[in-house]
């Protein structure tokens, strides 16, 4: 019970000891630098909701500028080109602006080939890497090097891909958006060849 105060009863005083009681009981079972660590906690999270928020607004921006069809380039003499809507157009109108020769071309493709087959190396390497960690590996260690594993695995896979679109657009002069390289029907040759 509280104490009598101009006829009502006053409940501050047991809940300022019982304030007080629970201020001493923190600072006497937690450590200062838990309290400052989860005030700075919740500056982070703060902090960090901020910077997901500016990257989401970024993206938002980069994906809506990349909808924007490109359709003028400008030269390294400072001309404005119209480029052409054909995709084997556009090949030949970048073989003339970058001065290429038969031989640079040829050397394109073969550098383009070596990353792809680099690619797929790698990803054979790391699916082997993790296959070994899941059943060799303490579960400890695992825990850790298997989602690096993973990530790596992820990497060279769109690598892959990547460096197959360049080697057909090279090859077949053409430059074509990964879409219509999805649905070409010797895809996996150009993958895997």
């Amino acid at each position: 019970m509280g104490t009598p105060v101009n006829g009502k009863i006053s409940t501050e005083q047991p809940r300022g000891r019982l304030r007080r009681a629970a201020k001493v009981a923190n600072t006497v079972l937690v450590p200062k630098g838990v309290g400052l660590a989860l005030g700075q906690f919740g500056k982070s999270k703060q902090n960090l909701g901020e910077a997901l928020e500016a990257a989401r607004e970024t993206r938002r921006r980069l994906l809506a500028d990349s909808k924007l069809p490109v359709s003028t380039v400008i030269l390294k003499d400072g001309t404005e080109r119209a480029l052409p809507a054909d995709p084997a157009e556009r090949f030949e109108f970048l073989y003339q602006v970058m001065d290429w020769n038969p031989q640079h071309h040829t050397s394109q493709i073969r550098a383009a080939r070596r990353a792809k087959f680099g690619s797929i190396v790698m990803t054979a390497l790391s699916f082997a890497l993790v296959c070994f960690m899941i059943f060799v590996v303490p579960m400890w260690i695992a825990f850790i090097l298997i989602p690096t594993s993973l990530t790596v695995l992820a990497v060279g896979a769109a690598t892959t891909f990547r460096w197959a679109l360049v080697e057909h657009q090279y090859t077949k002069r053409s430059l074509i958006n990964f879409k219509t390289f999805l649905v070409q029907p010797d895809f996996f040759r150009w993958i895997f060849c």
